[in-house]
């Protein structure tokens, strides 16, 4: 089996070295730039190429061909996600069992210890100190796994929520600092006096409609995790008990009760 090493790409998406031999077979003058005596670098990406994220590869690519010419050569091939992490993930997990895999993949990030534990990537170099510090911690330990490092996200990403300013002004409504959020129950104040102007406007005062697939953790875990509840437990084996703990329950009839007062559709 091709083992993999993880450069990456966002806290969803991280980019991952394989080693070994893939099933593509290039030689020298296949491919435009790719001459005798360089190493073929085989790399996948998940996105295409005519978006910023897929020129920022290629030109990620080009600085690598540049700094490396005569030694290296890497060549990148995109294949696209679609909505639910498919095609592009496809492609990986029947690569691994037909040991097709290229040289370097990007990873979705949450896929990263799964890799790692089954023995698709390799880990990293060791970084210098100062090397970890151009990373924020989230993404040095998404990427961690068994106290090795698998992979660096090129980019972090988080939710949240994002609001009218016009339509605040007008319910005299102050958004909090971000050191003294709203809680819950002002956040419900809030939506009970938005309630009459949205009315108005034929609208409903908060747009959070749930998502359909892995987006549905993702936007409304937080939730979950400030009002003391969990997913699973710490060592990822158990849910009855912890998933439907009477603080998710909470949480749950929070968001019913956000539809049934009919604050959002």
């Amino acid at each position: 089996m091709k083992k993999a090493v993880s450069i990456g790409i966002s806290s969803l998406l991280l980019t991952a070295t394989l080693t070994g031999c893939g099933g593509k077979n290039v030689q020298p003058g296949d491919v435009s730039g790719y001459d005798a005596g360089e190493t073929y670098i085989s790399m996948w990406v998940h996105t295409i190429e005519d978006t910023p994220e897929g020129q920022a590869y290629l030109e990620s690519v080009k600085s690598f061909n540049d700094a490396y010419d005569g030694t290296y050569f890497a060549d990148v091939e995109f294949i696209p996600r679609n909505d639910s992490g498919g095609g592009y993930s496809d492609k990986i997990n029947a690569s691994v069992m037909s040991g097709d895999l290229p040289d370097v993949i990007t990873v979705d990030g949450p896929n990263v210890a799964a890799y790692a534990a089954n023995n698709i990537i390799q880990p990293l170099a060791e970084l210098s100190d100062d090397e970890c510090s151009a990373y924020l911690d989230s993404i040095l330990d998404q990427g961690t796994y068994d106290d090795k490092l698998y992979a660096l996200g090129a980019m972090e990403s988080s939710v949240g929520l994002y609001y009218n300013k016009e339509i605040l002004e007008e319910a005299g409504i102050t958004v909090p600092a971000a050191d003294d959020p709203w809680t819950w129950t002002e956040f419900t104040e809030i939506l009970e006096r938005l309630k009459p102007i949205m009315d108005e406007k034929n609208g409903y005062p908060l747009d959070m409609t749930f998502p359909v697939g892995e987006s549905s953790i993702y936007y409304y875990a937080p939730f979950i995790w400030s009002n003391g509840g969990d997913l699973v437990s710490e060592d990822g084996l158990t849910v009855d008990g912890v998933f439907n703990s009477s603080e998710n329950v909470e949480t749950m009839q929070y968001f019913r009760s956000l539809v049934d007062n009919q604050y959002m559709s």
